[in-house]
């Protein structure tokens, strides 16, 4: 049976929701746990409009070469793309008939500020960023670990103001 669209909105927007509680919470104070939310083979990951080959790259560019800097997420909004996301695992392409509900992929736009520094006083720039997740194939094996459910396929930042 099919899943419901109130099923596939819960889903959609809890799915945004971690990601946007989560993630700026890693780029503020666990930059080395960035990596861990990018998909294997992301497709395109832009910064200001500068090209980064995928989650270690952004990692490397977190740890090694940005301030410390403080991400308040102001707004976000969720939209899904694909409700039959195609998921790839290592047996291959999941069967329709093993879908759940978290197969489906998903546009996130937030927008918020950023400081970049140390302290409170230093001034805040808007940002704007899309992400498309999809969902995480690998298996949960570590038991004391939780797994991701989705992971950054695509993603577009830019400072606004």
């Amino acid at each position: 049976m099919a899943p419901s669209n109130d099923e596939l909105t819960k889903v959609s927007t809890d799915g945004a929701s971690e990601l946007v509680q989560t993630f700026y919470s890693a780029l503020t104070s666990n930059r080395e746990s960035i990596a861990s939310f990018y998909a294997p083979t992301p497709s395109k990951i832009l910064f200001n409009g500068n090209t980064v080959a995928d989650g270690a790259a952004v990692q490397d560019i977190f740890v090694n070469q940005m301030p410390h800097a403080h991400y308040e997420a102001q707004s976000f909004d969720c939209q899904i793309i694909n409700p039959g996301y195609p998921t790839v695992t290592a047996a291959g392409i999941k069967p329709s008939a093993q879908m759940t509900v978290k197969d489906m992929s998903i546009l996130v736009s937030v927008s918020g500020f950023v400081r970049y520094g140390e302290g409170r006083d230093q001034p805040q720039r808007g940002f704007s960023e899309t992400f498309v997740l999809v969902p995480n194939p690998t298996p949960s094996t570590d038991r004391g670990k939780r797994r991701r459910d989705w992971l950054i396929q695509s993603q577009n930042f830019r400072l606004v103001v």
